[in-house]
């Protein structure tokens, strides 16, 4: 019975999650306001996608750097149509860390004055097997659950590129847009990978709860801190690409919320995972008990888990660091822009989420699981003793 309720449930959401990305993609694209109309470059139609065969001739330029001519065959995805075409790669000072082309190699080539010229690497095809590498073990190592984990992966990315980016495109409040996307998210991971039990029922509630904390502090720091949410040129480019107003500001509490949602669900669910366990193993724990084993099984993931944190936007945020850390600023000034002190922001209000969740989840997961009955261990049992005599 409960099988069959959760294999519901299952078909459930997953039905629900296709009405909501495809209807909620058409609803927003129709309603877009647009940006300005750029004509499309003409390079773009003369691009080719083709494979080195061989390597005809090395030339040695007067200036620094070489000339190399190749022979390549074109390729195309869902055609069969191919050519034999002369490319040309040429390399200088100017080529950065490009390394010389090699046979079997695939690149982008563009077609100027009827010849080839090498323009970069395609690099595809490499993130495609890395990508099916990754299933593969998801597959290998969670079996059914693992199907269920790459479906609801797939759900999110969807939902995000189809559902949350056109919403901001088209000038709705960014701040719903994020509250809305991170509900979605949150519930359809959850369905999907545990099913409907009162485990996922609990670490939904203390995500809610968590990501909600992280929102405030994120909000209350965007006030204090006074934040433009201009962080870099990007950002100033935003309106005239959209054609409308886009509030960079909400943008960046989205940013830090989302990106705050996936540890925060780790942790709601590590926490109260363990603690179904042991009310499983032993039926008559205490809520006292439940607890002091949530912050010692917390503490055990706390400094890990914060340490993935700050680490993974760290390293996503080196280039920013070095070049500010290359230039002439005082250490004070660098530390002090707002591109920095956003990637401050996102991971000390990550961790904050996490550092939160922890002891809410361990709380309410006790309290719940144990019913609130603290004083019923054993009593039956020395009441059926005591009357069998």
């Amino acid at each position: 019975m409960k099988k069959a309720l959760n294999v519901a449930v299952y078909l459930m959401v997953l039905l629900c999650s296709v009405l909501f990305i495809y209807y909620g993609n058409q609803y927003l694209s129709h309603g877009s306001l647009g940006g300005i109309a750029y004509d499309r470059e003409e390079e773009l139609d003369t691009l080719v996608f083709a494979k080195i065969v061989s390597i005809d001739q090395v030339t040695e330029r007067d200036t620094s750097g070489k000339e190399i001519a190749f022979t390549a065959k074109t390729f195309a995805f869902g055609s069969d149509r191919s050519e034999v075409i002369q490319g040309r790669q040429i390399l200088n000072d100017n080529s950065g860390n490009m390394p010389a082309v090699s046979v079997g190699d695939k690149a982008v080539l563009l077609s100027y004055g009827g010849e080839y010229l090498f323009q970069y690497y395609y690099r595809l095809d490499k993130v495609i097997v890395l990508g099916l590498a990754i299933v593969a073990f998801i597959l290998l190592m969670g079996g059914m659950k693992g199907v269920r984990t790459i479906v609801s992966l797939a759900l999110t990315c969807l939902s995000i590129f189809l559902v949350f980016i056109p919403s901001i495109k088209a000038g709705y409040n960014i701040y719903v847009s994020t509250v809305i996307i991170c509900l979605y998210i949150m519930i359809e991971t959850l369905m999907i990978v545990y099913g409907l039990s009162k485990k996922s029922v609990i670490a939904a509630f203390s995500c809610a709860v968590g990501i909600a904390f992280s929102g405030s502090i994120s909000l209350l720091m965007d006030r204090w801190m006074k934040l433009t949410g201009y962080i870099n040129d990007d950002t100033y480019m935003l309106d005239t690409l959209f054609g409308v107003d886009v509030d960079v500001r909400a943008l960046m509490f989205s940013m830090i919320t989302i990106g705050a949602l996936g540890a925060i669900m780790d942790v709601s669910m590590s926490v109260t995972s363990p603690l179904c366990e042991l009310k499983e193993t032993n039926k008559e724990i205490s809520a006292t008990a439940l607890i002091k084993s949530g912050f010692h099984i917390g503490r055990d993931f706390m400094g890990t888990m914060t340490n993935t944190l700050i680490l993974a936007y760290m390293g996503s945020s080196m280039i920013v660091v070095l070049i500010y850390a290359a230039s002439n600023y005082p250490l004070l000034s660098i530390l002090n822009k707002e591109a920095i002190i956003f990637e401050f922001l996102q991971s000390l209000i990550g961790c904050l989420g996490i550092l939160f969740t922890i002891p809410f989840t361990t709380i309410v997961a006790s309290l719940i699981l144990s019913g609130g009955k603290e004083r019923q261990r054993y009593q039956p049992k020395h009441v059926s003793r005591r009357y069998s005599r």
